[in-house]
């Protein structure tokens, strides 16, 4: 049974590098059969709040220096979709960014929208490219085109940490009438930490969406919708849109960790975030010794993000598998050349040094017939840029069917398909199936990624 083995889990030596990010830390939290309630008297209404949930949103807003703030308990995925219909309305143009998470395309598709795409700048590593920031110069290009575009949303932090010029874009945005929303759902931590990044709220974004869970001691699928101080959006349609996206029964035991979460950043925060650093900072500095196996530094990067390339001696998977396996460290992420271990300011010394020392291992053990037993000619994984035939919603309401990978060659997708985690399609419906775009997915299987929408009988196309 799923609680047994949670219970177990929990009480086991396996170390979390991944998400929530209060890495099974207690903030104190009672017996939550005796906290499980519903909207009773006396303590608020998620959907119409005046009382206690309502000082705990202001309280937030404050802490970011936004005009108001939103609790959620159904993760960003509702606040996504809340911004992106607050900002157009139906058959109107939205820009998103390529790598931008799923529940954006979902919202683009339930929206109606025409879309557009904008893609970030390629990083080129030596664990292969990986998306980096959306250019300034782009943007405004793409805007001077397309003067029908309404609102343009973009994913700051990225997975991996790249961080965009958020006062720049927005100034970009904003010159052309473009309403500007930030996905920062892995930057609950910017604009609290005094040594780390601003919070996109302060420097020009509309609306911000951001996870608490992912990077502060909050539960699974808390979150905030944040509204600047100079957002036109009105409130009304804002919380009309979360109604529509939220659970009408919500749960006051997640609503009371967000709580608890609050009070932690004001009365712990500072402190924690200067452990914290200190603990990053004796990593990486451990790390540059390393001769085989890599912890990469990018520019504009949230060193939170910890990306672990293994060269020519491992494949992100297979580094993956052997810190979990034999070291019990569970990382967050595999991709095709590294691995990524996410932390948080809940992160233990004792943590970090399991890591450190790991890592020292398997680069002492490291030899040149290893090397051998990774292809030297294959390819990196790199996100094609595929073209779109039908809208997405023509795709996906059309006639479908599942044909062979083998067989897909110049058909039209008629789902997604994308790495999990992260979930940003390599495919999205509506999207022509180049061979290019057949070699990543074939690419991404080789090395024992999880490919989501694509399995033993293939992947859905449009009739």
């Amino acid at each position: 049974m799923i609680d047994q083995k949670l219970e177990r889990y929990g009480k086991s030596d396996v170390y979390p590098f991944h998400m929530p990010g209060h890495k099974r830390q207690s903030l104190g939290f009672g017996d939550p059969y005796q906290s499980d309630i519903t909207e009773i008297t006396g303590f608020d209404n998620l959907h119409d709040p005046s009382g206690d949930i309502k000082k705990l949103q202001d309280a937030w807003a404050e802490i970011y220096g936004a005009k108001e703030a939103f609790v959620m308990v159904n993760g960003s995925t509702g606040g996504v979709l809340a911004s992106i219909f607050s900002s157009i309305k139906p058959d109107e143009e939205l820009l998103i960014a390529r790598n931008s998470h799923r529940s954006t395309y979902h919202g683009a598709y339930l929206r109606n929208a025409r879309v557009r795409y904008i893609y970030p700048e390629t990083l080129e590593t030596t664990a292969g490219p990986i998306a980096g920031e959306i250019s300034v110069k782009e943007l405004e290009k793409t805007l001077s085109e397309n003067p029908g575009i309404k609102a343009f949303l973009c994913t700051s932090p990225t997975y991996e940490g790249i961080v965009s010029d958020i006062e720049e874009l927005a100034k970009v945005a904003h010159s052309h009438g473009v309403d500007f929303i930030v996905d920062a759902a892995h930057g609950a931590h910017f604009g609290l930490d005094e040594a780390g990044f601003v919070n996109p709220i302060t420097q020009g974004a509309d609306l911000v969406i951001t996870s608490l869970h992912k990077t502060l001691p909050a539960f699974t699928s808390t979150a905030l919708l944040l509204k600047s101080k100079t957002c036109w959006i009105p409130t009304k349609d804002i919380m009309f849109y979360l109604d529509c996206f939220e659970t009408s029964s919500p749960s006051y035991l997640l609503i009371s960790s967000v709580a608890k979460c609050c009070e932690f950043v004001k009365k712990k925060g500072k402190k924690s975030f200067v452990a914290y650093h200190k603990n990053l900072d004796a990593f990486y500095k451990k790390a540059d010794t390393l001769k085989k196996i890599k912890v990469l530094r990018l520019p504009n990067q949230d060193m939170g993000k910890i990306l672990i390339s293994g060269e020519d001696y491992f494949t992100g998977k297979r580094l993956f598998d052997i810190l979990r396996d034999e070291y019990r460290l569970e990382l967050e992420m595999a991709a095709g050349d590294y691995c990524l271990a996410m932390t948080s300011l809940m992160d233990t010394k004792e943590g970090f040094l399991r890591l450190s020392e790991a890592l020292s291992e398997i680069d002492e053990s490291v030899s040149e017939e290893q090397k051998k037993l990774l292809p030297q000619n294959e390819d990196s994984i790199s996100y094609p840029k595929p073209i779109s035939v039908l809208s997405m919603g023509e795709a996906i309401e059309g006639e479908k069917r599942k044909r062979p990978l083998s067989s897909v060659q110049n058909c039209v997708a008629g789902d997604f398909v994308s790495f999990y985690p992260p979930g940003i399609p390599i495919l999205a419906p509506g999207e022509l199936i180049t061979e290019s775009v057949i070699k990543v997915i074939k690419e991404g299987v080789r090395r024992g990624l999880c490919v989501s929408g694509l399995d033993e009988k293939g992947i859905f196309v449009v009739d």
